[in-house]
């Protein structure tokens, strides 16, 4: 297994500074928390990471961040996150489960899209939007819950989730996508 820190002190990780420093073959990434944005693309294709630690203090996840890290199998988000943006960990097929911490306020569109291991996800109190296509092509997830606080769903949330037996949504919600956006079997 191959760790690699970010130095502390980096206050902003590109797709350039990945390219640049990142060892190759690198199985790990611990993020410090002196990190504020994680920029779009920044970890794009990293086929060998496995694991990624990203210490409190990151606020944004950006577009395409850990897009296609296939064999990415964990990630932990810390509750300073507000936004995981657009297609974030999509086609990142080997995770498995994922926490969405409270201070997390919106799910990008497709962010989860294609995580075909995913079987779990918390959503906790505070998420106010998912976008559409979220969790699409999630063909292992089994259940979602999802929290008083979420007010919109985009459309297709949950397309082609063919495993997936439930999703509890609660009474308030003021907003779900177009037709669809719950469908669990394609």
């Amino acid at each position: 297994m191959s760790v690699w820190t970010v130095p502390n002190g980096i206050r902003e990780i590109t797709e350039q500074y990945v390219r640049d420093n990142m060892p190759e073959g690198t199985t790990e990434v611990v993020i410090p928390e002196s990190v504020k944005n994680i920029c779009s693309w920044a970890f794009n294709d990293c086929e060998s990471l496995q694991s990624v630690v990203i210490s409190e203090g990151v606020r944004n996840i950006g577009e395409c961040a850990f897009r296609d890290c296939t064999s990415l199998e964990s990630v932990v988000i810390p509750k300073s996150v507000i936004s995981i943006d657009t297609g974030a960990f999509f086609g990142s097929k080997s995770l498995k489960s994922v926490v969405i911490p409270k201070g997390v306020k919106s799910i990008g569109e497709a962010a989860f899209l294609r995580c075909e291991s995913l079987q779990s996800v918390v959503i906790s109190e505070g998420v106010k939007r998912v976008g559409g296509y979220a969790y699409s092509d999630c063909t292992s997830l089994e259940s979602v819950k999802i929290p008083n606080s979420v007010e919109s769903i985009g459309g297709r949330a949950f397309l082609g989730c063919a495993s997936l037996a439930s999703v509890v949504i609660p009474e308030g919600i003021e907003s779900i996508g177009e037709e669809h956006s719950l469908t669990a079997r394609a």
